[in-house]
């Protein structure tokens, strides 16, 4: 069985409707499965949203015992409440908790339509057996669990006081969606941002990309939260904006000039001159400007307890025992 590292993350979120769980892993290599790896960025979070009618789970992490642990978490929260959780997508670190929401424990579970049929493709199975035959103590327990409920573009959760619009996000991958919060002007981004880039599958999401990263911009959220990076600013936004534009615009100026060879775009950082390290290196932007990796959430004074400690200090990181 896996040992499970699940952080609540109070520092995250200073409004306590929004609540920021972080699991750390030994790495796992998921394209060639060459064995476990100490790696002290492999992070994922999953989010916990509690509105006056419902509490809803934003993403199930790698695995039940990882949702056991928040679900253990949370009981005094949920009331009579349901639970309701969705999948942000089908990638692994996001939806292999999915089994704990069955039998005893059963919970719908809302994702994009095309998440339910990556969920069932041979293709996910293969992968997952992959993981279970290199690392049976971490992936054993998984069960590949599709969503039971799905939408094609769009799907709102009236909870009361806050209102949970859910949208197609593609990008990533075809079937990830980001959550809007407008009361609290909050947006879940999960995978379609990240700190530094998030990451592009193929070429078939690029324009996808485009398309999210500037539907986020018109959207004006004050606060931000990604599945990877510890962000909650909203610059991170423009950040990876300005990115892929400036990849989009090296590779038409080259292209006005030659076709590159396929052994060429092998090293495609090179072929443009832009490396990871150029990329990542801070602009010059006005002292005034957010950090997109230190801004912290806050819904305003009269939310904000929340985040604090029982003796009165901010409060950091706080583990959760099983």
């Amino acid at each position: 069985m896996p040992t499970p590292d699940v952080t609540f993350v109070p520092a995250m979120s200073q409004d306590r409707r929004v609540r920021v769980y972080r699991g750390n892993r030994v790495r796992v290599r998921p394209d060639h499965f060459s064995g476990p790896e100490t790696f002290n960025g492999m992070e994922v979070d999953c989010y916990l949203l509690t509105t006056e009618r419902f509490l809803l789970l934003c993403d199930t992490m790698i695995c039940p015992e990882d949702m056991a642990i928040v679900t253990q978490d949370i009981q005094g929260e949920q009331g009579k409440r349901p639970l309701l959780v969705m999948n942000s997508h089908a990638d692994w670190d996001h939806a292999w908790g999915n089994s704990y929401f069955t039998g005893e424990h059963i919970a719908p579970i809302i994702a994009q339509q095309h998440c339910h049929k990556r969920m069932e493709s041979e293709k996910d199975q293969t992968f997952l057996a992959g993981f279970q035959r290199e690392y049976p103590n971490h992936f054993n327990s998984v069960t590949i669990t599709p969503p039971t409920i799905t939408f094609q573009d769009n799907m709102t959760l009236y909870g009361g006081d806050l209102t949970i619009e859910l949208f197609s996000a593609p990008g990533h991958c075809q079937d990830h969606i980001a959550a809007w919060i407008p009361e609290l002007r909050l947006l879940l981004g999960f995978d379609a941002l990240e700190t530094p880039f998030p990451l592009i599958k193929d070429v078939s999401g690029v324009q996808d990309m485009f398309d999210t990263l500037e539907h986020f911009v018109r959207l004006q959220p004050r606060h931000v939260l990604c599945s990877h990076g510890g962000t909650t600013s909203p610059a991170i936004i423009q950040a990876n904006l300005d990115y892929f534009r400036e990849i989009e615009r090296r590779c038409r100026t080259l292209l006005t000039q030659r076709l590159p060879t396929d052994t060429e775009l092998v090293g495609a950082a090179s072929l443009l001159g832009y490396s990871l390290e150029e990329a990542v290196a801070p602009s010059p932007a006005p002292s005034t400007s957010p950090n997109p990796s230190t801004t912290p959430f806050m819904a305003g004074p009269t939310t904000t307890t929340s985040a604090t400690s029982s003796n009165g200090s901010q409060a950091k990181q706080q583990k959760i025992s099983s």
